[in-house]
């Protein structure tokens, strides 16, 4: 069963897009939420860390936490799926390029508290999650910046968390290449 009083700082209705300030109730979930991960999981053949704008300190965010489950081989998704199930996470299907096999936690029904991203092994995401996130820990400019934008695209499309998310695109690319805004 799930622990909701754990998930207390987090939750926003599905589809809404609301940014709040950080709070580091967010590290500390993410921390007592790994452990359930491995707890049902295992750690041979996955790989879990604390992505998006919540794991970074200082940057505002939905208080949705992000979880990239990296899963070393095709054949453990069957296996993966019915362990996360068993916690209380809900499969929504396969984003690809968009966030891999996507696991929800709701906090109630349609107030999700954690999206997972299973990402194979394979898969450049991986990488790219955990070099954004490290981009963003370390370099404050770029983060105001990144801030900035989140909080233009949150008051545009407060409604619309896909057009949120794709005005974010182009930023997350130039910073994964080195070039900033």
């Amino acid at each position: 069963m799930v622990d909701r009083a754990k998930l207390t700082a987090l939750g926003l209705q599905r589809g809404r897009v609301e940014l709040r300030a950080h709070h580091n109730a967010w590290a500390r979930a993410f921390q007592k939420e790994c452990k359930r991960l491995v707890e049902a999981v295992g750690t041979d053949g996955y790989f879990v860390e604390h992505i998006g704008s919540t794991s970074v300190a200082g940057l505002p965010s939905k208080p949705i936490l992000d979880i990239a489950l990296r899963v070393r081989h095709p054949e453990l998704l069957q296996e993966l799926k019915r362990h996360l199930s068993s916690i209380g996470y809900l499969y929504r299907g396969n984003n690809t390029e968009n966030g891999g096999h996507l696991f929800v936690l709701e906090k109630s029904p349609e107030v999700r508290a954690i999206h997972l991203h299973a990402i194979f092994d394979s898969d450049p995401q991986w990488s790219d999650y955990l070099q954004f996130r490290d981009i963003l820990r370390s370099n404050a400019d770029l983060r105001g910046k990144y801030a900035d934008l989140k909080s233009h695209l949150a008051t545009a499309f407060p409604g619309d968390r896909k057009k949120y998310t794709a005005g974010k695109a182009s930023f997350i690319k130039a910073a994964l290449s080195g070039k900033s805004h």
